[in-house]
């Protein structure tokens, strides 16, 4: 049997200057969330639905790899209506297909010296963020995990997760600084890089071959690479991605395909898109092969394999809404 410990918010906390804010209680969202509460942080997790009635009256259980199983529970489990103090630092961990509109519930969550991190998928997220705020409270978040949501408020982490942050907008790397000590408090591994849109751009090209392959097959990445003819599908869905970036004007590393095999390479995990998927949730289609096809055709990119997997794509997603 998997053993279960239980740990509190308060009582053992070290204690702390910054107060957090986590906007989103899925995968990513509750596994920060819980970390950062386990290691005397205080935070504040907006959940919704049935993952806040279940955090709420339970806490954010979280599940190794070895099956083993930890109940940690944050200051506050709220809805987003029922906030009444804002936050030094906002994790804005949302899907992306909901980024507009829940970027116009920030302001009033974020302290007037505060910052926004963004730790989603994608590499339009920042934009929208800055139009709320301004583009000098944004900070832009690079974070691989193995993380799914198993079912409302139990979360199952299989790869240890690695943040890199920077500022969104500007050279000030002080915030950034701050978030990096806050999440190797946490013992979470994080670094700070002042181009950070260079890795941003770098997951986002790993992500188009990830997501698409796994959410299709339902497969994990290291079996679909042992395939060759899977793993050459994965090549040419990241190649269309940099091709498309590149005319783009996107700011991609020289050896951005080397990168993409070595981290393809030591992560043998499923995706987001394929856990959403399985669970019947919305997918995230326009944030990886909707805009690849977006970015091809506004500069003249054939995307031909991008286009075939968003074609099944979008078939199997209204198929699991129907």
């Amino acid at each position: 049997m998997p053993v279960q410990s239980e740990c509190g918010s308060r009582g053992d906390r070290m204690s702390t200057e910054m107060s957090v804010m986590v906007l989103g209680a899925g995968a990513t969202g509750g596994y920060l969330a819980a970390r950062l509460a386990k290691a005397g942080v205080p935070v504040t997790l907006i959940a919704r639905g049935a993952n806040l009635r279940q955090i709420r009256e339970h806490g954010i259980v979280l599940e190794d790899a070895r099956a083993a199983r930890e109940v940690v529970r944050p200051d506050r489990v709220l809805a987003v209506e029922e906030v009444d103090r804002p936050a030094d630092l906002v994790l804005f961990c949302v899907k992306s297909y909901d980024t507009e509109t829940a970027a116009r519930s920030v302001p009033p969550l974020v302290a007037s010296d505060g910052h926004v991190l963004c730790l989603q998928n994608g590499v339009k997220n920042e934009q929208i963020l800055a139009g709320k705020l301004g583009p000098s409270r944004i900070l832009s978040g690079v974070l691989y995990i193995g993380a799914d949501r198993l079912g409302p408020g139990v979360i199952r982490c299989s790869a240890p997760p690695k943040l890199i942050v920077g500022p969104y907008f500007g050279l000030d790397l002080g915030a950034s600084s701050q978030v990096r000590e806050l999440f190797s408090r946490a013992g979470i591994e994080a670094a700070v890089e002042p181009e950070v849109s260079s890795s941003k751009w770098q997951k986002f090209l790993f992500n188009c071959g990830l997501n698409p392959l796994t959410a299709i097959t339902g497969k994990r990445l290291g079996e679909l690479l042992s395939y060759p003819a899977t793993a050459e599908v994965f090549d040419l869905l990241v190649a269309e991605a940099a091709a498309a970036a590149r005319a783009a004007g996107a700011p991609l590393a020289p050896d951005h395909r080397v990168r993409v095999q070595h981290t393809a390479a030591r992560m043998d995990i499923s995706s987001s898109m394929a856990e959403d998927l399985a669970a019947g949730r919305k997918i995230e289609l326009e944030a990886f092969t909707g805009y690849v096809i977006e970015l091809g055709a506004a500069h003249g990119v054939p995307t031909p394999v991008t286009r075939a997997a968003h074609g099944m794509l979008v078939a199997l997603d209204s198929a699991t809404a129907s």
